[in-house]
C-alpha cells in the first residue's frame, strides 16, 4: 500500500503543471524546460512540438531507449491516465559499471510521456535501482500530479499498440560443475582443503573445472567464490518450473551464484547483485507487456494448486469462471512458467506465473480455502526481484 507523501510545492513549464516535495530543489539547465532535484532523485520535463499520437510516439520511445545505452532493460509499459492527455508510462533500467562487489551503479527510469495534439511531452525521473523501493511513493505521488497545461486536441487511441517482445535471457558463464563437484565445494567453504578430496569425484571435477590446481591448491579467486558458504547462510532462490516439466535454481550467495537444473550440471560463478538482477528478469521474461486485471479476485485453493503443479494433472478453469471473466480464461489456458522467490528468513516464496503470451499473475494469501490470484505487471515483478536479490541501501546525506 502506498503511504502519503506531501507534495508541498508547484512548479509549471508551459506544458506541465506537477507538485513534489519540499526538498526537491529547483535546478537551471539549458537542456529541459524543468529539472528537480533531491531524495536521490532526478525529474526532468521536456517537451517539443509534434502531431503525432500516443501509440506512434511511445512506440518511437520503445525502439529507441535500448539502444541509447548497452544493457538497457525495459520492464514495464502502462496507459497513464491521470495527466489529462493520451499518456503512457514507461520504466526501465539502465546499468551501472560492472563490479563483482556489492555496490550497485545501475540507474531505474520512470518516463512519463504524453501528447497535447500540438506537442509530445518527456516527464523522466531518475534515481538508484538500489533506492528503488525507498523512493518509489514519492516517485509516483510526482507523477500522479502531472497535468497537462493548456489545450489538448489529441485523443486517446482506440486500440494500443503493440509491443516489443522481451529479450532473450542471458546465460551465466563460468564453471561447469556436476553434483558431486558443487557438493565438494561447497564443504570446502571454511575448512582446510584435505589432499585426499582429489581422489574423490567431486574433487577431480572440481579440478577438472580449473577452480583447484592438480596438487590441490586452492587459488584466490576460488577462495572468493566459496567465503560466502562459511557462514552456512541460505541463498536467495529464483525457482522455476517452465512448461516443459523441467526445474531450474537460480541461487545467490552476496555476489557467488550457482545456476542449474536438478538433472544437469550448473554453473558456479561470481556476480554483482545488479546483474543477478537483470539475468533473473530475463529469466522470468520481464518486458513491457500491456497488463489488464482479471474481474476474479481468487481462485479455491485446491484448483490452483493443481494448476501450479502442471503436467497431466492441470485442471480446466471451470466454465463459469471461464465465461464471466474471459481474460482469466485466456491466462489459464497459456503454457505456464511458475516461479517461485525464495528469501532467507522469509517462510512464504513470492509466487508468480508468467502465461505465454498473456502477462504476468502473482499469487497471493490463500483464506478460507481461495488463494488471491491477480494480474501484475511486469515492472512490479521486476520490483520483487530488486527487493529480493538487491540490498537496499539508505538515501545520500546532503
Amino acid at each position: 500500500m502506498a503511504v502519503p507523501v506531501p507534495l508541498g510545492s508547484e512548479d509549471r513549464t508551459a506544458r506541465v503543471t506537477l507538485r513534489h516535495p519540499d526538498s526537491w530543489r529547483r535546478e537551471d539547465v539549458s537542456q529541459a524546460d524543468l529539472r528537480l532535484s533531491g531524495d536521490d532523485v532526478v525529474l526532468t520535463v521536456r517537451s517539443r512540438p509534434s502531431d503525432r499520437g500516443i501509440g506512434d510516439e511511445n512506440a518511437s520511445l520503445l525502439e529507441r531507449l535500448p539502444g541509447s545505452v548497452d544493457g538497457l532493460l525495459l520492464v514495464g509499459c502502462d496507459v497513464w491516465a491521470s495527466v489529462g492527455a493520451p499518456a503512457r508510462l514507461v520504466e526501465y533500467v539502465r546499468p551501472g559499471a560492472d563490479h563483482e562487489d556489492h555496490e550497485s551503479t545501475a540507474v531505474a527510469g520512470a518516463h512519463l510521456l504524453f501528447v497535447t495534439g500540438r506537442h509530445r511531452v518527456d516527464v523522466t525521473v531518475e534515481r538508484p535501482l538500489v533506492r528503488l523501493d525507498a523512493t518509489d511513493d514519492a516517485v509516483f505521488a510526482v507523477l500522479d500530479s502531472v497535468r497537462a497545461v493548456g489545450p489538448v486536441t489529441a485523443a486517446a487511441p482506440r486500440d494500443l499498440e503493440p509491443l516489443p517482445t522481451a529479450p532473450t535471457p542471458q546465460g551465466i558463464e563460468g564453471p561447469r560443475l556436476d553434483s558431486d563437484a558443487l557438493s565438494t565445494l561447497q564443504s570446502t567453504a571454511g575448512k582446510r582443503w584435505s589432499p585426499t578430496l582429489l581422489r574423490t569425484p567431486g574433487g577431480r571435477g572440481l579440478v577438472d573445472a580449473g577452480l583447484v590446481g592438480r596438487f590441490g591448491t586452492v587459488p584466490a579467486t576460488t577462495q572468493t567464490l566459496i567465503e560466502p558458504w562459511a557462514e552456512a547462510v541460505q541463498p536467495t532462490t529464483l525457482e522455476q518450473h517452465l512448461p516443459d516439466g523441467r526445474v531450474s535454481r537460480l541461487q545467490a550467495w552476496a555476489g557467488t551464484v550457482v545456476d542449474g537444473t536438478d538433472d544437469g550440471d550448473s554453473v558456479v560463478t561470481r556476480l554483482a547483485p545488479e546483474r543477478v538482477v537483470a539475468i533473473a528478469a530475463g529469466r522470468l521474461g520481464v518486458g513491457p507487456t500491456w497488463t489488464f486485471p482479471f474481474r476474479t479476485g481468487s481462485l479455491r485453493a485446491d484448483l490452483l494448486d493443481r494448476r501450479l503443479a502442471g503436467g497431466d494433472t492441470a485442471p480446466d478453469l471451470p466454465e463459469h469462471l471461464a465465461e464471466a471473466d474471459p481474460r482469466l480464461a485466456r491466462f489459464w489456458a497459456a503454457p505456464w512458467t511458475v516461479s517461485y522467490l525464495r528469501r532467507p528468513g522469509t517462510p512464504r516464496p513470492v509466487t508468480i506465473v508468467r502465461a505465454e503470451g498473456n502477462g504476468f499473475a502473482r499469487v497471493g494469501r490463500t483464506d478460507a480455502g481461495a488463494s488471491a490470484f491477480r494480474a501484475e505487471s511486469p515492472a512490479n515483478v521486476y520490483r520483487s526481484l530488486v527487493r529480493a536479490f538487491l540490498p537496499a541501501v539508505p538515501a545520500a546525506e546532503g
